[in-house]
């Protein structure tokens, strides 16, 4: 027998170029009341009409309808992972952990890459906020109606490979200039932390990013011995940096702070400040000032690494932008931005569902320099939606969204 989702989807597949009316349990937007019971007239991949329906209506189906999501951050290289790198802790042993697992890895950078892309689009997520270290994204693994933003890593301590890392973030972005306009691949910078990017070289790629108007992603405030390196010049990262025979003593003096990387990110049109575990009350003050920059916030590898809690409630009860990403597979068991969602969901009752979702859809857009408008559901837009199944006797919606629902359905519209 025919399941009610897969008859809809055969009865919609077959009405091609005449009306087709979609009625669903939930309609959720960003910054909105959520919308119960609705259907949704739809003609030539535009809604025409969106209505509230008897609750009654026997053909009102299981059907959470959300907007596309967006995914801020991610290194999709580390998609072939089936579970994340361990240990977690101390972080700098993860970070060794990572290093030795791209040494031995066999699959090529390229199948990884795809593969996280099509596991992101399986979960609801159309854009993506991918940190690229030496394989580009290829146009032809981003699907027509999705969007990678490609932040090219920049590493480099010692002052003489400045000039080279400044080529290549300069080559990556006028790659990808003459393909914005369709919107698959467009290119950032990311230096990728101060504990690993000369002061010198953050400048001038600071002043790249403001000449070609381009999107900045930095991983800040990670962890409490990023703090310790840069305040004391002290504590793990200088064992670790000699190590890897990298220690310079006058590069980490002491005496610095995170607002030493927020004044800059500030001066960019558009930054993403990545993690901020440990961002203090003067960053916070700091970032509700500056809108241009928003904290990507990863939940579920905020939680495998044990940090202390997130000050995501500062944040925005400060009026700070903040969004969701997943980070990788190397810290995360999945590239879900829905679980994401539902993680916050549980631990932070005081977030509302609208504000939550905005986080991971028109908030999110706007962070990476795309337009938002293709992350609602409104009468006379485009039909562009995620499916959630909502089969289940939960009636309170939070509930519903925090523990009842699994994988997304299927991303609408529906090739027919």
């Amino acid at each position: 027998m025919t399941n009610p989702l897969q008859a809809w989807k055969n009865a919609w597949q077959s009405q091609s170029g005449s009306e087709r009316i979609l009625k669903v349990r939930w309609v959720l937007n960003p910054e909105q009341p959520p919308l119960e019971n609705m259907a949704i007239t739809e003609q030539n991949g535009q809604i025409l009409d969106i209505r509230p329906v008897r609750a009654s209506a026997s053909d009102i189906l299981p059907i959470l309808l959300i907007p596309p999501l967006v995914n801020a951050h991610t290194h999709l290289e580390f998609s072939s992972l089936t579970e994340p790198i361990r240990p977690a802790q101390p972080f700098q042993d993860w970070i060794t952990a990572v290093i030795q697992w791209r040494r031995g890895v066999d699959a090529s950078n390229r199948e990884c890459i795809a593969k996280g892309l099509a596991e992101s689009r399986q979960s609801g997520v159309t854009v993506v906020g991918e940190i690229t270290t030496t394989q580009p994204v290829a146009r032809n693994d981003v699907a027509n109606d999705s969007t990678v933003i490609s932040f090219r890593e920049i590493i480099g301590l010692r002052q003489e490979q400045i000039p080279e890392l400044f080529r290549v973030a300069t080559e990556h972005l006028a790659q990808h200039a003459a393909i914005q306009r369709d919107n698959r691949v467009v290119g950032g910078i990311s230096p990728h932390a101060p504990y690993t990017v000369h002061s010198d070289l953050f400048e001038s790629l600071i002043e790249l990013a403001v000449s070609r108007d381009a999107v900045v992603a930095m991983h800040l405030a990670e962890t409490t011995d990023e703090l310790e390196l840069l305040q004391d010049g002290s504590g793990r990262f200088v064992d670790f940096h000699k190590r890897l025979g990298l220690w310079n003593p006058a590069i980490f003096p002491g005496g610095r702070s995170i607002r030493e990387f927020l004044e800059p990110l500030a001066r960019v049109p558009r930054a993403l400040a990545i993690h901020g575990n440990y961002f203090s009350s003067e960053d916070i003050r700091f970032l509700a000032e500056h809108s241009n920059i928003a904290t990507v916030y990863c939940p579920r590898t905020h939680a495998f690494f044990g940090h202390a809690p997130h000050p995501v409630l500062k944040l925005l009860g400060a009026g700070a932008r903040v969004i969701l990403g997943t980070d990788s597979r190397a810290s995360n068991p999945d590239l879900s931005l829905w679980k994401e969602v539902q993680f916050v969901g549980r631990h932070y009752p005081d977030i509302g569902i609208p504000q939550l979702l905005a986080m991971a859809s028109t908030h999110a857009a706007d962070a990476l320099g795309l337009p938002s408008n293709r992350h609602w559901i409104r009468k006379g837009g485009p039909l562009h939606c995620v499916l959630l199944n909502a089969k289940s006797n939960e009636l309170e919606l939070r509930k519903l969204i925090c523990d009842a629902l699994t994988q997304p359905i299927a991303i609408l519209p529906i090739e027919t």
